[in-house]
C-alpha cells in the first residue's frame, strides 16, 4: 500500500507535472501492475469520470497515515476515518463480494462505479494495522515511503539505485569542489 504513495514524481521536492496518475487509464494500469486484478476492467462513462479524482484522495489520506506512522508521530485520525469511511461505504455497496483474511485476495465488482477506490481505502487500512510500524520510513531524497527490510533497519533510501546514489554523488561532488 505504500506503493500507492509513491504514485508522484517527488514528494520533497514537487514540481509542476508531479502527478502519475493523471487519467483513469494510468489508474487502472497501476492497478494492474501491483496485481489488485488481472486485467483491467472496462469502465463505463460514469465510473471512469470520478476514478482518478478517488484514488488520488485514497492516496493523500494514506500517505497523511503513513508518513505520520515513517515520523513516529500520532496517525491523523481524519485521514484514517476517511480510509474507513470509504471502504466501508464501498463494502455496504456490494462492490466488494469476498475478502480473505489476509487481504490477499478480493473479488469485486470492479466495474463498479467506487469499486477500486474502496478495495485500495480497505488494504490501505489493512496495512496501517499489519505493517511494522517502527520499519515504515520516508526517503531522505525524494520522500517515498518504503518499508525498511534491511537488516540492520537502517535504511534511508527508497532505492539504491536511484536516490541512494544521487546522494552519493552530491556528497561526493560537496566534498570535490574546490573551495574558494
Amino acid at each position: 500500500m505504500l506503493d500507492l504513495t509513491n504514485t508522484v514524481f517527488d514528494r520533497a521536492h514537487p514540481v509542476p507535472d508531479n502527478e502519475l496518475l493523471r487519467t483513469p487509464s494510468d489508474v487502472l494500469s497501476w492497478c494492474e501492475s501491483i496485481g489488485l486484478f488481472q486485467s483491467a476492467p472496462a469502465l463505463d462513462d460514469a465510473a471512469a469520470a470520478d476514478l482518478t479524482e478517488e484514488v488520488r484522495s485514497v492516496r493523500e489520506h494514506a500517505r497523511a497515515v503513513f508518513d505520520a506512522v515513517s515520523r513516529g508521530r500520532p496517525v491523523p485520525t481524519a485521514a484514517v476515518g476517511a480510509l474507513l469511511e470509504r471502504g466501508g461505504a464501498g463494502v455496504r455497496a456490494g462492490h466488494l463480494r469476498s475478502i480473505d483474511t489476509d487481504m490477499e485476495h478480493l473479488a469485486a465488482d470492479w466495474d463498479a462505479p467506487g469499486a477500486i477506490a474502496t478495495a485500495l481505502a480497505l488494504l490501505a487500512v489493512h496495512a496501517l494495522f499489519t505493517l511494522p510500524a517502527d520499519r515504515v520510513r520516508a526517503c531522505g531524497r525524494c520522500g517515498w515511503l518504503f518499508l525498511d527490510s534491511s537488516r540492520g533497519g537502517r535504511r534511508r533510501w527508497c532505492s539504491m539505485s536511484t536516490c541512494g546514489n544521487r546522494e552519493k554523488a552530491s556528497r561526493h561532488r560537496q566534498v570535490a569542489a574546490p573551495t574558494t
